[in-house]
């Protein structure tokens, strides 16, 4: 049990795709509020400065709505985003890593909205042995800067840690940077997510 060839000592896990989904589509949810495929790209591109920590995504919210009007509120189109649902046979997959003697922390992009959800409503921080929420780090995947940062706060090289994500981009930059990768197709399950994460870690 433990960790395979003492290479391995922490887990870097991304949220959304891995570990939660939102149940509903983006693009059609926020239709049904009044906002089309314009109001959609505007949105997801203002919130980057909220996943930075540049701005808070209320603030970014709001703006927007004034430059757009929908017919919505800003609480109607913050609520979006407490929508999503824990995929707790993942999070299985979490404990049996964390049994084994392997650290495990979250590394996702969220902004303040979501950071307060996922830490203080559904306890997500005490899973875990830490998280990493890019508006608190201050970059955002799929940066470098991230990575970097979270290295040298968890005190490791590269070559320490594994990375799971979804995303293809965030996959690449872990990968250049020498961190060991397990690009996770959410569509797979849990169980092929605990037999990619086998390959690295004894469970």
């Amino acid at each position: 049990m433990g960790i395979v060839a003492g290479v391995i000592t922490t887990v870097l896990w991304d949220c959304d795709g891995v570990l939660q989904h939102s149940p509903h589509d983006w693009a059609e949810a926020l239709e049904r509020i009044g906002g089309g495929p314009q109001f959609a790209t505007a949105l997801f591109e203002a919130e980057k400065t909220a996943l930075r920590g540049e701005r808070s995504l209320r603030d970014v919210v709001d703006e927007l709505l004034q430059q757009r009007p929908t017919g919505a509120s800003t609480q109607d189109v913050l609520a979006l985003w407490a929508m999503f649902v824990e995929d707790e046979d993942a999070w299985e997959v979490v404990d049996a890593v964390r049994a084994a003697g392997v650290r495990c922390v979250l590394a996702t992009n969220q902004q303040d909205v979501r950071v307060e959800i996922m830490r203080h409503e559904r306890g997500y921080d005490d899973r875990v042995d830490g998280a990493y929420y890019s508006s608190e780090v201050g970059h955002m995947k799929p940066s470098a800067e991230y990575f970097e940062a979270v290295l040298a706060d968890l005190g490791i090289e590269p070559a320490q840690a594994l990375f799971v994500d979804d995303s293809a981009a965030n996959i690449d930059t872990a990968r250049e940077l020498g961190i060991a990768v397990v690009h996770h197709d959410p569509t797979s399950g849990a169980k092929v997510l605990r037999q990619e994460i086998a390959e690295f870690v004894q469970l």
